[in-house]
This record gives C-alpha cells, sequence and structure tokens, in this order.
C-alpha cells in the first residue's frame, strides 16, 4: 500500500513539472493526466492552471476537473476568490456543470454567502441566480437587510438581467437611496442590466422626494437613451428645483432627443450660470439639426444676454450655414463678451469671407482690451498670404473706409509683412474716353 501511495506521489511530482513546462502541449497533457487521480491535491493543481495563458489547457484543466468531481467541489468553491478573474469566471461555471448532479453544491454555495470574501460571495449569489436556485431571492432579501455595504454591492454586481424580476427590482430602486453611495451606484449598475424592462419604474422614481433616488433615476434614464423618458423629464423642467432641473438637463442631453430642443433653449435664460452651462451643453448632443432654432433664439426679441452668449457657445460646434450666420452677427453684438465669444468661434473655422476679415480689423479698435484680442487671435491663425489676398480686395474697394485702411496698414507693418495696397481700376467710362483718345490719333497719324 505504501509503496502505491509513494508511486503515485512520484507521478504527480512528475506531472507538477509539466504543468510549469513552456510547451503548451507538455501543460496540457499534464492536465489531462491528472485526472485518473481523484483527490483534493490534483483537484488543486488543475484549479491553478485555469489561469494558464493557453485556452487548450485551461480547457483540458477544466475537463479534469470535472472528472474527478466531488473532490474538487471545495476548491473550486476556494477559488471563487482567487486573485485572477479568469479563475474565479470558470470555477463557477465548473460548479454550474457539476450542480446537475451533485446538489450538495447549492448547499455549500448557500453557505458561503455568509462569507466575509467579497468574491466569494459576488459568485456565490452569480451561480445561485444563474442555477435558478428558489432560495436565493429570501437569502439575498436577508443580507440587504443587514448586511454591510460589500455585501450589498456583491450582490447586486452578481445580478444578471434574467434575474431582475419584480421582487428583486424593487429590492434595486429601494438600494438607491442607501446611505452608501457605493451602494446607490452598484443597485443603479444593476438596474440598468433591465434594460427596457426597467424604465417604467425607474420613471416613477422622478417623483421621489428622496433627491438620491431622483439622481440615480434620471442617471438610469439617461444611460438607457430610451425616448418614453423625454415628456417626464420635460415636465420637470417646468418646475422651480434647480437641482432637480439640472439632473433632468443632463438625462435630456445623453437621450438627446429633439424634442426638447426648445425647452432647454428656453433654459439659456435662466438666472442659474450651472443650468445655463447644462442646457447648452444637452442642446450640443442633440447635434446640428438644433441650429435653426438656436439662430432664431438668437435673434428673438425676448432674448437676453446670457441666452445669446450661449447660442454663439453652441453654434462653435457646428460647421453649417445656421452657425456661421449666428456667429457673424455675433460679432456686431452689443455686448463686449458676446462680440469676444464670436472670435473664439471662429478660432475654429479654415475659411473666412471677406465681410469676416474686415469686421475682425475693425474690431482693432475696440475699447475692451478683450475683444481686441480675440479678433487679433483669429487674424493672426490665417495664412499671411491669404490673410494679403483678402487685405488688397478689401482695400480696393470702392466703399474701403479710410479707417479700415488705417487698421489693415497698422497691422501689417506692426509684423514687418509686406504692405498691401489698393489695386487700380480704370472704369468702363474711362477705358471708353481712352479708347477714342487712342483712335482719334490714330486718325490724325494717317491723314
Amino acid at each position: 500500500m505504501a509503496s502505491s501511495k509513494q508511486k503515485e506521489k512520484e507521478v504527480m511530482e512528475e506531472i507538477r513539472k509539466d504543468l510549469a513546462n513552456r510547451n503548451r502541449s507538455v501543460r496540457a497533457l499534464g492536465c489531462k493526466s491528472l485526472a485518473q487521480f481523484k483527490n483534493k491535491a490534483s483537484s488543486y493543481l488543475l484549479v491553478q492552471m485555469l489561469s494558464d495563458s493557453d485556452p487548450d489547457v485551461r480547457f483540458h484543466a477544466a475537463e479534469s476537473i470535472l472528472k474527478i468531481g466531488t473532490p474538487a467541489i471545495n476548491c473550486l468553491i476556494t477559488a471563487l476568490s482567487h486573485s485572477e478573474w479568469i479563475v474565479r469566471k470558470q470555477s463557477s461555471d465548473l460548479l454550474k456543470k457539476m450542480a446537475d448532479s451533485d446538489k450538495s453544491i447549492i448547499t455549500l454555495l448557500r453557505d458561503n454567502l455568509k462569507s466575509d470574501d467579497s468574491n466569494i460571495k459576488f459568485w456565490a449569489v452569480k451561480t445561485l441566480c444563474e442555477l435558478k436556485d428558489d432560495q436565493i431571492m429570501p437569502n439575498i432579501k436577508k443580507i440587504f437587510k443587514s448586511g454591510g455595504a460589500e455585501d450589498k454591492i456583491a450582490i447586486a454586481g452578481a445580478i444578471s438581467d434574467i434575474n431582475i424580476n419584480d421582487e428583486f427590482k424593487l429590492l434595486l430602486l429601494n438600494g438607491l437611496s442607501d446611505n452608501i453611495w457605493r451602494v446607490r451606484k452598484a443597485c443603479a449598475d444593476a438596474l440598468l442590466k433591465g434594460g427596457k424592462n426597467i424604465i417604467n419604474d425607474v420613471i416613477l422614481k422622478l417623483s421621489s422626494d428622496n433627491i438620491d433616488t431622483y439622481y440615480w433615476a434620471t442617471k438610469i434614464l439617461g444611460m438607457l437613451k430610451d425616448d418614453s423618458a423625454v415628456e417626464p423629464l420635460l415636465e420637470i423642467l417646468k418646475g422651480d428645483d434647480d437641482e432637480k432641473i439640472e439632473f433632468a438637463i443632463i438625462a435630456l442631453g445623453e437621450i438627446a432627443n429633439p424634442k426638447a430642443t426648445n425647452s432647454l433653449i428656453e433654459l439659456l435664460k435662466s438666472d442659474s450660470w450651472t443650468i445655463r452651462k447644462n442646457a447648452a451643453e444637452a442642446i450640443m448632443n442633440i447635434g446640428e439639426p438644433v441650429m435653426p432654432e438656436v439662430y432664431k433664439a438668437y435673434k428673438s426679441e425676448d432674448t437676453t444676454d446670457d441666452m445669446r452668449y450661449w447660442c454663439v457657445r453652441i453654434a462653435y460646434n457646428f460647421k453649417c450655414e445656421s452657425s456661421s450666420k449666428l456667429i457673424y452677427e455675433a460679432l456686431f453684438d452689443t455686448k463686449w463678451f458676446i462680440r469676444s465669444c464670436a472670435c473664439h468661434a471662429l478660432l475654429k473655422y479654415n475659411e473666412f469671407s471677406n465681410k469676416h476679415i474686415e469686421k475682425l480689423f475693425l474690431m482693432q479698435k475696440e475699447k475692451n482690451a478683450e475683444v481686441r484680442q480675440s479678433a487679433e487671435a483669429v487674424l493672426n491663425i490665417i495664412e499671411n498670404d491669404k490673410l494679403y489676398k483678402i487685405s488688397v480686395e478689401i482695400l480696393s474697394s470702392k466703399d474701403c473706409p479710410a479707417e479700415l485702411n488705417d487698421l489693415i496698414t497698422h497691422y501689417f507693418k506692426s509684423r514687418g509683412l509686406k504692405q498691401p495696397a489698393a489695386t487700380k481700376q480704370i472704369g468702363s467710362e474711362n477705358r471708353g474716353n481712352k479708347l477714342k483718345e487712342v483712335t482719334k490719333i490714330k486718325i490724325i497719324k494717317n491723314k
């Protein structure tokens, strides 16, 4: 008997060496060989091989564990806390396969719901849920009621979308108001797995007086991007609770439904800078189709300075006819900070019309230093040859005022650049007179 055990020990020692071999085929063969030893030692070695870099080796390790069966169960339970995720995942999968023929696994997993190790607790919950254990819900309720933050986080993270029934959904929704932020986030993340199936329940939470619950409800709706949440969120914008309005705006920006455009534009008049900023960002998220409405808001009779400023900021993000038109008109705005903002908006443009350049030169005489600097920054990004050519065209115009001529001259001179000058053009009438004069001279010569 002693010699038999000694021989087995020697064989396992050789196999142990094979498991460390650089050749993957040797390691795979070692895993296959371990299946003959149905004991804890071989099970332990095989569980470690579940983290092998080669998928073939991992496959043979898993197959050998299944052949060993019951003696490997405790090793697999322990492996649920392994430092590598792939080992934890494969151990859970193997326990599910083995549970079909060995019901003791379900009992062991239930016992480990009380484990102090959060990884074991997580995978115990996940495995039992996927095995559709009829006792999992009562156990989870107990843990949610009396367990700590790590327990709740482990459970919320372990639940898959197929396990979010009405009972568990209620548990997670209530968890959105937990005292611990990480628990609230874990519950929100778990609810997200439910997709469209949880939207109506989350919409109902928009009426909650608990600001944490309300916040996470808007967060979830925004991440799910479902259009059915738009109308309920728009209703919140009509209220007077700035904090709730801000969260609703962010959610609407995530959903990016054009229906929200006008309501969001109206908020650009808000007394709150945060609301104006969030509303502008939400409008930008909706995309370029918002620009005609934004331009209309900029031009409206009841516009405010703040609204016009944010309209320019929004236009900055798009390159379309409405945005270009709005930015150009904003160069003439009555408020210096809007004119300055319009200049900053032009910095992203590669093409400028003569009227843009003309206005930028005229802005060099602005009293406000920031406006002058902003206009100058735009002129500085234009290639010298291009700016020279446009400047010549401006100076050659019969409507070019002396003031503009001086500003253009000063700009080029101060930078040591070639001075542009108006090109002399002979009018059609003068050309006709010259032609008559030349013709007359020719006739005299002929005589």
